[in-house]
Protein backbone atom coordinates (compact mmCIF):
# COMPACT_ATOMS: atom_id res chain seq x y z
CA UNK A 1 0.00 0.00 0.00
CA UNK A 2 1.32 3.45 -0.92
CA UNK A 3 1.11 5.21 2.46
CA UNK A 4 2.67 8.35 1.04
CA UNK A 5 -0.11 8.58 -1.55
CA UNK A 6 -2.84 8.02 1.08
CA UNK A 7 -1.22 10.59 3.36
CA UNK A 8 -1.18 13.09 0.51
CA UNK A 9 -4.85 12.48 -0.28
CA UNK A 10 -5.81 13.12 3.35
CA UNK A 11 -3.70 16.28 3.41
CA UNK A 12 -5.38 17.68 0.28
CA UNK A 13 -8.86 16.76 1.60
CA UNK A 14 -8.10 18.37 4.96
CA UNK A 15 -6.77 21.50 3.27
CA UNK A 16 -9.83 21.70 1.04
CA UNK A 17 -12.16 21.33 4.03
CA UNK A 18 -10.41 24.16 5.85
CA UNK A 19 -10.59 26.40 2.80
CA UNK A 20 -14.32 25.64 2.50
CA UNK A 21 -14.97 26.37 6.19
CA UNK A 22 -12.95 29.58 6.08
CA UNK A 23 -14.81 30.70 2.96
CA UNK A 24 -18.18 29.96 4.54
CA UNK A 25 -17.23 31.79 7.73
CA UNK A 26 -15.96 34.79 5.75
CA UNK A 27 -19.18 34.91 3.71
CA UNK A 28 -21.31 34.71 6.85
CA UNK A 29 -19.37 37.60 8.41
CA UNK A 30 -19.88 39.67 5.27
CA UNK A 31 -23.61 38.92 5.30
CA UNK A 32 -23.82 39.83 8.98
CA UNK A 33 -22.06 43.12 8.34
CA UNK A 34 -24.41 43.78 5.43
CA UNK A 35 -27.46 43.21 7.65
CA UNK A 36 -26.04 45.43 10.38
CA UNK A 37 -25.32 48.20 7.89
CA UNK A 38 -28.79 47.80 6.41
CA UNK A 39 -30.41 48.04 9.85
CA UNK A 40 -28.36 51.11 10.64
CA UNK A 41 -29.09 52.96 7.43
CA UNK A 42 -32.68 51.95 6.61
CA UNK A 43 -34.94 53.44 9.25
CA UNK A 44 -38.35 52.13 10.23
CA UNK A 45 -39.82 55.22 8.55
CA UNK A 46 -38.22 54.27 5.22
CA UNK A 47 -39.32 50.65 5.48
CA UNK A 48 -42.89 51.73 6.19
CA UNK A 49 -42.78 54.09 3.21
CA UNK A 50 -41.51 51.28 0.99
CA UNK A 51 -44.60 49.26 1.99
CA UNK A 52 -47.00 52.18 1.48
CA UNK A 53 -47.78 52.27 5.22
CA UNK A 54 -48.90 55.75 6.25
CA UNK A 55 -49.12 57.53 9.60
CA UNK A 56 -49.30 61.03 11.02
CA UNK A 57 -46.66 62.80 13.09
CA UNK A 58 -43.26 61.40 13.99
CA UNK A 59 -42.49 58.27 15.99
CA UNK A 60 -40.99 59.31 19.28
CA UNK A 61 -37.54 58.00 20.22
CA UNK A 62 -37.87 59.45 23.73
CA UNK A 63 -37.18 56.84 26.40
CA UNK A 64 -39.87 57.22 29.05
CA UNK A 65 -40.01 55.47 32.42
CA UNK A 66 -42.67 53.37 34.11
CA UNK A 67 -43.38 50.91 36.89
CA UNK A 68 -44.68 47.49 37.65
CA UNK A 69 -47.77 48.46 39.66
CA UNK A 70 -50.18 46.63 41.93
CA UNK A 71 -53.65 47.91 42.81
CA UNK A 72 -56.95 46.81 44.31
CA UNK A 73 -60.32 47.23 42.64
CA UNK A 74 -62.31 49.74 44.68
CA UNK A 75 -65.48 48.55 46.43
CA UNK A 76 -67.73 51.06 44.72
CA UNK A 77 -70.81 50.24 46.81
CA UNK A 78 -68.92 51.30 49.94
CA UNK A 79 -67.50 54.35 48.18
CA UNK A 80 -70.99 55.40 47.02
CA UNK A 81 -72.43 55.00 50.54
CA UNK A 82 -69.66 57.20 51.98
CA UNK A 83 -70.11 59.73 49.17
CA UNK A 84 -73.84 60.07 49.84
CA UNK A 85 -73.24 60.58 53.54
CA UNK A 86 -70.66 63.31 52.95
CA UNK A 87 -72.68 65.13 50.26
CA UNK A 88 -76.12 64.88 51.90
CA UNK A 89 -77.42 63.00 48.86
CA UNK A 90 -76.81 65.86 46.43
CA UNK A 91 -75.73 65.61 42.81
CA UNK A 92 -76.09 63.00 40.07
CA UNK A 93 -75.23 60.06 42.33
CA UNK A 94 -78.27 60.64 44.53
CA UNK A 95 -80.43 58.37 42.33
CA UNK A 96 -80.43 56.34 39.14
CA UNK A 97 -77.34 54.39 40.20
CA UNK A 98 -76.76 50.62 40.15
CA UNK A 99 -73.67 48.58 41.02
CA UNK A 100 -73.11 45.08 39.65
CA UNK A 101 -69.83 43.14 39.73
CA UNK A 102 -68.18 46.28 41.10
CA UNK A 103 -69.19 48.35 38.05
CA UNK A 104 -71.13 51.51 38.85
CA UNK A 105 -73.74 52.55 36.29
CA UNK A 106 -75.45 55.94 36.37
CA UNK A 107 -78.34 56.63 34.00
CA UNK A 108 -79.08 60.34 33.58
CA UNK A 109 -82.55 61.79 33.20
CA UNK A 110 -83.26 64.17 30.31
CA UNK A 111 -82.80 67.21 32.52
CA UNK A 112 -79.57 65.86 34.01
CA UNK A 113 -78.18 65.13 30.57
CA UNK A 114 -79.16 68.56 29.29
CA UNK A 115 -77.32 70.25 32.15
CA UNK A 116 -74.21 68.15 31.48
CA UNK A 117 -73.70 68.81 27.78
CA UNK A 118 -70.18 68.47 26.33
CA UNK A 119 -68.70 70.77 23.72
CA UNK A 120 -67.01 68.72 20.93
CA UNK A 121 -64.66 71.61 20.13
CA UNK A 122 -63.24 71.50 23.65
CA UNK A 123 -64.03 67.93 24.62
CA UNK A 124 -61.08 67.42 26.99
CA UNK A 125 -61.69 70.54 29.07
CA UNK A 126 -65.47 70.11 28.88
CA UNK A 127 -65.23 66.58 30.23
CA UNK A 128 -62.71 67.60 32.90
CA UNK A 129 -65.18 70.22 34.14
CA UNK A 130 -67.73 67.44 34.58
CA UNK A 131 -65.27 65.07 36.25
CA UNK A 132 -64.13 67.73 38.70
CA UNK A 133 -67.65 68.04 40.17
CA UNK A 134 -67.34 65.92 43.30
CA UNK A 135 -71.11 65.64 43.67
CA UNK A 136 -71.52 63.97 40.27
CA UNK A 137 -68.62 61.49 39.87
CA UNK A 138 -66.76 59.36 42.39
CA UNK A 139 -63.01 60.15 42.35
CA UNK A 140 -63.61 62.17 39.17
CA UNK A 141 -60.45 64.27 39.43
CA UNK A 142 -58.36 61.08 39.11
CA UNK A 143 -59.51 60.50 35.52
CA UNK A 144 -58.51 62.12 32.23
CA UNK A 145 -60.08 62.17 28.77
CA UNK A 146 -58.72 59.47 26.41
CA UNK A 147 -59.24 60.78 22.90
CA UNK A 148 -57.74 57.72 21.17
CA UNK A 149 -60.17 55.36 22.87
CA UNK A 150 -63.24 57.52 22.27
CA UNK A 151 -65.64 57.43 19.31
CA UNK A 152 -67.84 60.42 18.46
CA UNK A 153 -68.98 59.21 15.06
CA UNK A 154 -71.89 56.88 14.39
CA UNK A 155 -75.18 56.24 16.14
CA UNK A 156 -73.70 55.34 19.54
CA UNK A 157 -70.98 57.85 20.43
CA UNK A 158 -68.88 57.03 23.50
CA UNK A 159 -65.96 58.67 25.20
CA UNK A 160 -63.54 57.19 27.72
CA UNK A 161 -61.80 58.65 30.75
CA UNK A 162 -59.03 56.72 32.51
CA UNK A 163 -57.27 56.88 35.84
CA UNK A 164 -53.61 57.89 35.77
CA UNK A 165 -50.49 57.20 37.78
CA UNK A 166 -47.72 59.82 37.71
CA UNK A 167 -49.06 61.18 34.45
CA UNK A 168 -49.38 57.84 32.63
CA UNK A 169 -52.98 56.64 32.09
CA UNK A 170 -54.39 53.21 32.65
CA UNK A 171 -56.24 51.60 29.80
CA UNK A 172 -58.00 48.72 31.45
CA UNK A 173 -61.53 47.63 32.33
CA UNK A 174 -60.68 48.11 36.03
CA UNK A 175 -59.79 51.82 35.85
CA UNK A 176 -62.03 53.75 33.48
CA UNK A 177 -65.30 55.58 32.94
CA UNK A 178 -67.22 55.11 29.70
CA UNK A 179 -69.70 57.86 28.86
CA UNK A 180 -72.59 57.06 26.50
CA UNK A 181 -73.60 60.20 24.61
CA UNK A 182 -76.53 61.56 22.65
CA UNK A 183 -75.99 64.27 20.05
CA UNK A 184 -78.26 67.26 20.39
CA UNK A 185 -77.51 69.95 17.82
CA UNK A 186 -73.86 70.90 18.14
CA UNK A 187 -73.52 69.38 21.62
CA UNK A 188 -73.22 65.93 23.12
CA UNK A 189 -75.23 65.11 26.23
CA UNK A 190 -74.29 62.37 28.66
CA UNK A 191 -77.05 59.76 28.82
CA UNK A 192 -75.23 57.16 30.93
CA UNK A 193 -71.83 56.33 32.33
CA UNK A 194 -70.23 53.20 33.74
CA UNK A 195 -67.27 53.37 36.12
CA UNK A 196 -64.54 51.21 37.63
CA UNK A 197 -61.79 52.44 39.95
CA UNK A 198 -58.49 51.35 41.48
CA UNK A 199 -57.29 51.97 45.04
CA UNK A 200 -54.05 51.31 46.95
CA UNK A 201 -51.85 51.71 43.86
CA UNK A 202 -48.29 50.65 44.74
CA UNK A 203 -44.96 50.36 42.94
CA UNK A 204 -43.62 46.80 42.86
CA UNK A 205 -40.20 47.78 41.47
CA UNK A 206 -38.10 50.86 40.90
CA UNK A 207 -38.90 53.05 37.91
CA UNK A 208 -37.59 51.39 34.73
CA UNK A 209 -36.68 52.65 31.27
CA UNK A 210 -39.30 51.79 28.66
CA UNK A 211 -38.89 50.89 25.04
CA UNK A 212 -39.74 53.82 22.81
CA UNK A 213 -42.71 54.33 20.52
CA UNK A 214 -40.38 53.95 17.54
CA UNK A 215 -39.11 50.60 18.83
CA UNK A 216 -42.66 49.36 19.39
CA UNK A 217 -43.62 50.24 15.80
CA UNK A 218 -40.49 48.47 14.53
CA UNK A 219 -41.37 45.34 16.55
CA UNK A 220 -44.86 45.24 15.05
CA UNK A 221 -43.49 45.78 11.54
CA UNK A 222 -40.81 43.07 11.62
CA UNK A 223 -43.37 40.63 13.06
CA UNK A 224 -45.77 41.30 10.16
CA UNK A 225 -48.43 42.98 12.31
CA UNK A 226 -48.60 46.00 9.98
CA UNK A 227 -49.52 44.85 6.50
CA UNK A 228 -48.58 46.61 3.28
CA UNK A 229 -50.86 49.53 2.46
CA UNK A 230 -52.10 49.92 6.04
CA UNK A 231 -52.56 53.16 7.94
CA UNK A 232 -51.31 53.65 11.50
CA UNK A 233 -54.09 55.72 13.09
CA UNK A 234 -52.60 56.47 16.52
CA UNK A 235 -50.22 55.29 19.25
CA UNK A 236 -50.82 55.38 23.01
CA UNK A 237 -48.77 54.37 26.04
CA UNK A 238 -50.87 53.20 29.01
CA UNK A 239 -50.85 50.79 31.94
CA UNK A 240 -52.57 47.46 31.32
CA UNK A 241 -53.35 44.56 33.64
CA UNK A 242 -51.28 41.41 33.12
CA UNK A 243 -51.93 39.40 36.29
CA UNK A 244 -54.36 39.02 39.19
CA UNK A 245 -52.89 37.83 42.49
CA UNK A 246 -55.67 37.22 45.02
CA UNK A 247 -57.29 40.66 45.53
CA UNK A 248 -54.57 42.63 43.77
CA UNK A 249 -53.95 43.28 40.07
CA UNK A 250 -50.54 43.78 38.44
CA UNK A 251 -50.13 46.37 35.68
CA UNK A 252 -47.33 47.19 33.23
CA UNK A 253 -46.90 49.93 30.61
CA UNK A 254 -48.08 48.86 27.15
CA UNK A 255 -47.89 50.50 23.74
CA UNK A 256 -51.28 50.46 21.99
CA UNK A 257 -51.15 50.92 18.21
CA UNK A 258 -54.32 51.31 16.15
CA UNK A 259 -54.08 50.13 12.54
CA UNK A 260 -56.48 50.39 9.62
CA UNK A 261 -55.81 47.63 7.09
CA UNK A 262 -56.21 48.03 3.30
CA UNK A 263 -59.64 46.33 3.48
CA UNK A 264 -60.73 48.99 6.04
CA UNK A 265 -60.77 46.68 9.04
CA UNK A 266 -59.63 48.11 12.37
CA UNK A 267 -57.20 46.43 14.75
CA UNK A 268 -55.32 47.39 17.91
CA UNK A 269 -51.93 45.77 18.49
CA UNK A 270 -50.24 45.81 21.89
CA UNK A 271 -46.53 45.75 22.78
CA UNK A 272 -45.15 45.31 26.30
CA UNK A 273 -43.12 48.49 26.86
CA UNK A 274 -40.72 46.73 29.26
CA UNK A 275 -39.77 43.78 27.05
CA UNK A 276 -40.72 45.17 23.60
CA UNK A 277 -42.62 41.94 22.90
CA UNK A 278 -46.05 41.62 21.31
CA UNK A 279 -48.89 40.72 23.67
CA UNK A 280 -50.92 37.98 22.03
CA UNK A 281 -52.99 36.57 24.89
CA UNK A 282 -55.76 38.76 26.32
CA UNK A 283 -56.58 36.36 29.17
CA UNK A 284 -55.53 37.59 32.63
CA UNK A 285 -53.80 34.84 34.66
CA UNK A 286 -55.06 34.51 38.23
CA UNK A 287 -53.04 33.30 41.22
CA UNK A 288 -55.03 32.16 44.23
CA UNK A 289 -54.10 30.94 47.72
CA UNK A 290 -54.28 27.19 48.31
Amino acid sequence: MDFKKIEWIFFVAFLGLNVFLFSSYHEAINQEHTVIRSDQTETIQKRLANDDITYTGDFSSESKQGYYLSAEETELSQALFKHRQENNRRGLLESGVSINDNILTKTLTDSEGESNALDPDRMASSLNDFLDNEEDVLFGSEYIYMKNFSVLEGDSPEITASQTYEGLPFYDDTAKIIFSLEKKGDEYRISKFTQTHLSSIEQLREKTELHTEEEAINTLYVNNKISRGSKILWRQLAYSRILKVREKNVYVPVWYVAIETPDKTYQIETVNAFSNTIITNNAIPKVEDH
